[in-house]
């Protein structure tokens, strides 16, 4: 089959070749997959950044698995030993276990659920990563209805469907993001939305409840001036390189709270089907709605990966295509 695979670190090392059909182990669902959303994460471990993580990407020499890609969606072609909730010809979206940007993928069926039957195989491809993150950091938030919550990145993979996630649990939603994003984002369901180029959002009284911050635009000082007293600061940020990355701002946020008026906090997303089907229940319901603004095919992964490099300024979620 073929698939975008390396041997070393570094985007110049990525390319589409053929290799071996992988097989479902016990547990696993092999699926021929139809499109696979982008992600910084594969940037991440496409570059090798940051370096100090590189153990934990698979050594030192280069990432395992070969293949990149971590979302798919598409067609179960064959189960493995112990698997009962899928079967042969079920359309899936979720997680892949070892690289989805491949014609066939294998994924643990306990991180797949069935696809929503409103959305294509392209706009499924851009929900697990993206949106189960936003999921799970504003649940850890206890946010609820009627709080005021302030979401930077907010035309961005995870903004875009935390908007949407916050406004469905009733809070009043300020999102924050460039000027071509302005309409779209309130169309999303923010009641507010601040374009940062024309406006300084860390200005101001404190009015927040919740912030919620991608991409490493604010340091934390910034936006804790215009959470309330008690109020929680939600760091999720992987843009920055070099040895460190951004471990050491999300390590130096539990200890904020010992000093500062406001909590903060980050959240390592985990990746289950029970989140996936509470995602697929709100698509079904009508109030969440991935965005994707672009689709690449195989041979131009490659481009997709450097439009999230870093502080990446992606519209919505970027996905690549296989089959139709």
């Amino acid at each position: 089959m073929r698939a975008l695979t390396q041997d070393s670190y570094g985007l110049d090392a990525l390319a589409v070749r053929e290799v071996p059909e992988p097989l479902p182990a016990k547990g696993q669902v092999l699926v021929r997959v139809s499109a696979a959303g982008v992600n910084p994460y594969d940037w991440h471990f496409a570059a090798g950044q940051p370096m100090i993580a590189r153990p934990m990407m698979g050594g030192l020499g280069g990432p395992r698995p070969q293949v990149r890609g971590a979302d798919l969606s598409g067609v179960v072609v064959a189960v493995g030993p112990g698997v009962t909730a899928f079967a042969p010809g079920d359309e899936v979206f979720g997680f892949g276990a070892a690289g989805t940007f491949a014609e066939r993928a294998v994924a643990n069926a306990t991180r797949i659920a069935h696809r929503p039957v409103d959305l294509t195989h392209v706009e499924a491809a851009a929900l697990p990563m993206a949106a189960v993150t936003a999921l799970q950091f504003l649940r850890a938030a206890g946010l609820t209805a009627g709080q005021r919550v302030m979401i930077t990145g907010a035309g961005g993979g995870i903004g875009h469907f935390a908007v949407q996630i916050a406004a469905a649990w009733g809070a009043h939603v300020t999102g924050v993001c460039s000027t071509r994003n302005v309409a779209m984002v309130r169309e999303l369901g923010a009641s507010d939305v601040i374009d940062y180029t024309r406006e300084d959002v860390t200005a101001g009284e404190p009015r927040f409840d919740v912030v919620f911050t991608n991409a490493g635009r604010y340091p934390l000082r910034a936006l804790g001036r215009v959470v309330v007293p008690g109020g929680l600061i939600l760091t999720n940020d992987g843009s920055k390189a070099g040895l460190f990355g951004s471990m050491p701002d999300l390590l130096a946020a539990p200890l904020v709270s010992r000093f500062r008026p406001y909590r903060a906090m980050s959240v390592s997303a985990s990746e289950n089907a029970e989140d996936l089907a509470v995602l697929a229940r709100m698509v079904d319901g009508g109030v969440l709605l991935p965005i994707v603004s672009a689709t690449y095919p195989l041979d131009r992964a490659v481009e997709a990966i450097r439009q999230v490099a870093g502080a990446g300024h992606a519209r919505g979620k970027l996905v690549v295509t296989l089959f139709s």
